[in-house]
């Protein structure tokens, strides 16, 4: 299992590297935009990521379980989740931007894992009573819902599309919480690995209901696929090793607010390598969001003072 000894400033170390790497997703996902269909962007990324999580766990000597996990009913409820969590964020990506989209991403790490370990689990309650953790995660709801409304969307939302609002933080917390809580007896690599691996298959079946279907994920030339490798291996292997890492070396809530630098970094990327630069109003509410999390970061670090550490920190 992932657990290690604890040690909060590596830990920090290891969740800030591992949201930068998390954020060029969304810079991967529009350069290959006009390359590749959207089922491809969805499925490849699945099939690098979790070859490479698997390599990594056999080379490890911990892919013992692989294999029974392929018929754990939790296991597919993961593969489920993180499925449509891809489809969202490339949803998002894709029509609210980048930005935007990792600003919904923000509030699955830092405001629905906390709450769903709380309202499932009853773990981490004191968090509730801390003035400090309360006011961050509201500044987190303000600064995420500032920069959604008051950005302009590539191209406009509405319809089903909307959908991707509520399902990226419910699915991101949704996943991370039960595969942390996995990970207490199954090593996060072979975890991730078999989600991964599962949903790039159920996706790839069920290919003829997306758009460009079957063609889509053959028409895929050695350009985008040198990228879809490059993908796959920084946000589908390394940003989710990192992630597990730091949950190990700090705990689960301290690590899904460090995420809350996904949506500066995804910023200072759209401006330097894709030019997209958001309305003043809608910059605001990076920072804002940014604040509110390290707010709710200090009442984490009070509430343990007084306490001391949670099972998952």
């Amino acid at each position: 299992m992932v657990t290690s000894r604890r040690s909060p400033p590596q830990a920090a170390a290891i969740a800030v590297t591992a949201a930068f790497v998390w954020s060029t997703y969304y810079v991967f996902v529009l350069w290959l935009g006009p390359l590749v269909s959207p089922v491809a962007t969805v499925v490849y990324p699945f099939l690098f990521g979790g070859s490479a999580l698997l390599g990594f766990a056999w080379a490890s000597r911990e892919a013992g379980a692989f294999l029974h996990l392929w018929i754990e009913p939790a296991a597919w409820g993961r593969v489920l989740l993180v499925a449509v969590l891809q489809v969202a964020a490339i949803t998002a990506t894709y029509t609210a931007g980048p930005i935007d989209a990792s600003l919904l991403s923000l509030l699955g790490d830092v405001i629905a894992v906390p709450l769903l370990l709380m309202a499932i689990y009853g773990e981490d309650r004191p968090l509730v009573r801390s003035p400090w953790f309360v006011g961050g995660v509201v500044a987190c709801l303000v600064g995420g819902t500032l920069t959604i409304v008051a950005g302009h969307p590539l191209t406009p939302i509405g319809g089903w599309t909307l959908l991707v609002i509520p399902a990226i933080p419910l699915t991101m917390g949704f996943y991370f919480l039960l595969t942390a809580r996995a990970a207490r007896t199954t090593p996060a690599a072979v975890l991730n690995a078999q989600s991964f691996l599962g949903a790039g298959l159920v996706i790839a079946i069920l290919s003829p209901l997306f758009p460009g279907g079957v063609n889509g994920l053959a028409a895929v030339s050695g350009e985008a696929l040198g990228l879809f490798v490059v993908l796959g291996v920084t946000t589908f292997f390394l940003a989710q090793w990192l992630y597990f890492v730091a949950i190990g070396r700090g705990g689960l809530v301290s690590t899904a607010i460090w995420m809350s630098l996904i949506p500066a970094f995804t910023l200072l990327l759209s401006v330097a390598v894709l030019g997209i630069a958001p309305v003043v109003l809608a910059a605001l509410g990076v920072p804002i969001a940014i604040v509110g999390s390290f707010a709710a970061l200090e009442g984490q670090r009070r509430v343990n003072e007084r306490a001391g550490p949670s099972p998952t920190g």
